[in-house]
């Protein structure tokens, strides 16, 4: 019987931190008397960090602190973090399903933040909150030339959306050599700032709590493509008798960067890779696989794909075609590891699996990952642990090759709104495989053979030929 204490634990938090309560109410204890929001739009998907210097005005001391998010954007969170600052403490962060619904009829979620230790009245302390998620501008224009360069536009709030009163702002936009505020105001005190790779808007003074009228849009440069995996399967097959982890990858890979108005040229495109090394297509697909990796391939739909190099620990795949705005493609790649660099034994009877969450192209966001780990047939799952919040994980058995019981134990993530950067996550299951189990399918395979090879032997000793 599977033992799954830990994996109820955890299905157990999440479904408490998943109850929802529209109209909300933050208690007002806190008051921000800084609020330093910093975007970065280099990457395919959102990157920020806030700086909140806040003070507890409340009578008492406080433990919460709720960072207002629009919901759209809550949704596509990919990793959240905070840290005190002046002290390395983190507080306890969580997404809740807290909603509060403003006069307009947006809809406004929250990042809980549990401190360590409770803030006396009157007191201020210092947070710095990391926010990554899967979302970006959009192109703007829609479509542009094959050799135009691309800009997006980012829509977001120029004074700070938070939950509490706001004392002072700044907003500061980097990432990108050029930007553009479209449909500015004609306030001057209200316009950006342009810096060197930079734009930043503010200060402002005294926000009230829920302001969510002043928008920015801003036009920038970014020439490269935007790619997206839409689809990840990706399977971790042990093997304990081969001593080796076999990797499997299928990809459904689309880039969402701007759209050709006039149709493909293959002349136009070789002229743009002789003229410049940059553009908004995807030529070359750039996986870092784990060190050691061997046995490498790579395929598509139409069968073996020849255009690959292997540098180190880097898998460089040339698609059959460039992959252009709106393009998509799908692949698959696989490689072989040692056991040893993801297995490890706690005795003779129980190992500890520690597999890598991606090993994708940089500069990708994933829209769903399902990562399957296939353990031998006969192994018994004990414990699971995931280094972020999955959609759901399910464990089953899956027949393979020689496989003549229920198959290999098969345990099923999937994660939602991934990047390439959590690459470094880890997936750990522990679980048992002792020696019977070990020698079962060997034992059970050399008995099938010598009772097809007796009945053969038994077969060719009956005389049925007639005088």
């Amino acid at each position: 019987m599977m033992k799954l204490s830990i994996l109820w634990l955890t299905l157990l938090a999440f479904l408490l931190a998943q109850v929802t309560a529209e109209g909300f109410e933050v208690p007002q204890v806190w008051e921000n008397l800084n609020f330093t929001r910093q975007v970065d739009v280099s990457r395919v998907y959102g990157r920020e960090k806030i700086l909140l210097d806040v003070k507890n005005v409340g009578k008492e001391d406080a433990t919460e602190y709720f960072m207002a998010l629009p919901i759209d954007l809550l949704n596509k969170i990919s990793v959240v973090t905070s840290i005190i600052k002046d002290r390395e403490t983190f507080p306890d962060t969580l997404l809740t399903k807290n909603i509060t619904i403003l006069d307009d009829g947006s809809k406004i979620g929250y990042v809980k933040m549990v401190l360590p230790e409770p803030a006396a009245a009157k007191e201020e302390i210092s947070i710095i909150v990391t926010l990554e998620y899967n979302a970006r501008g959009v192109p703007y224009p829609e479509s542009i030339g094959l050799n135009e360069e691309q800009h997006l536009l980012l829509t977001t709030n120029k004074l700070p959306l938070s939950a509490y009163l706001t004392k002072e702002s700044t907003l500061l936009f980097i990432g990108s050599s050029s930007f553009e505020e479209i449909n500015g105001p004609s306030d001057e005190s209200l316009k950006g700032e342009e810096g060197e790779n930079s734009i930043s808007f503010g200060p402002f003074k005294n926000t009230k709590a829920y302001t969510n009228d002043n928008k920015v849009k801003l036009k920038y440069l970014h020439n490269v493509p935007l790619n997206v995996v839409t689809t990840l399967k990706r399977d971790l097959w042990i093997s304990h008798w081969g001593s080796v982890v076999q990797f499997q990858e299928y990809y459904e890979l689309t880039n969402r960067a701007a759209k050709l108005n006039k149709g493909f040229s293959r002349l136009e495109h070789m002229k743009q890779m002789q003229q410049t090394l940059n553009g908004h297509y995807r030529g070359i697909l750039d996986n870092i696989l784990p060190t050691g990796a061997t046995d490498h391939y790579y395929t598509d739909l139409v069968g073996m794909v020849s255009t690959s190099q292997i540098k180190g620990a880097h898998f460089y795949l040339k698609p059959r075609y460039p992959i252009y705005g709106g393009w998509k493609y799908n692949y698959t790649i696989g490689w072989t590891n040692e056991l040893s660099d993801f297995v490890h034994s706690i005795d003779n009877n129980s190992f500890i699996l520690s597999a890598p969450l991606l090993n994708g192209p940089v500069d990708t966001a994933y829209d769903t990952v399902e990562l399957s780990l296939y353990l031998p047939e006969g192994a018994i799952v004990e414990e699971i642990d995931s280094p972020l919040p999955y959609e759901k994980v399910s464990i089953d058995t899956e027949k393979s090759y020689f496989d003549l019981n229920k198959g290999h134990v098969k345990v099923t993530f999937t994660f939602n709104n991934l990047i390439d950067e959590l690459r470094g996550g880890k997936v750990l299951i522990k679980y048992q495989y002792d020696n019977v189990a070990f020698y079962k399918k060997p034992l059970s395979i050399a008995t099938y053979i010598f009772v097809a090879l007796l009945s053969i032997f038994t077969l060719n000793q009956i005389n049925i030929r007639v005088n």
